[in-house]
């Protein structure tokens, strides 16, 4: 049965996954218009890991031992390739908010 706080992580997840998308689609259009490589994809695989750890949480107590574990980890992986392909895009942002 899921508890109150796996619904949290779940929806957390889910959450996370539609902003992805939503950056996805900016990256790709601000990627064609700059030239840049298609790091967009980084998004989609992303997404799957983030997705792949709400399964994760819902069948964690019920198939595996450290499910919550792995379900984190998934997380993190996804997170971490949405960070790299966010600053292949955006990093230009950030350096000239920092020129002022």
């Amino acid at each position: 049965m899921i508890q109150y706080f796996e619904l949290f992580d779940i929806l957390s997840f889910l959450l996370f996954a539609g902003i992805l998308y939503f950056l996805s689609a900016i990256s790709k259009r601000l990627g064609e218009v700059m030239g840049l490589k298609k790091y967009y994809y980084l998004y989609y695989i992303g997404i799957f890991f983030i997705l792949f750890g709400s399964i994760m949480i819902m069948l964690s107590f019920d198939i595996l031992e450290n499910g919550r574990f792995y379900a984190y980890a998934s997380f993190s992986i996804g997170m971490t390739l949405s960070l790299i392909a966010s600053v292949k895009y955006w990093g230009w942002l950030i350096k000239e908010l920092f020129r002022g």
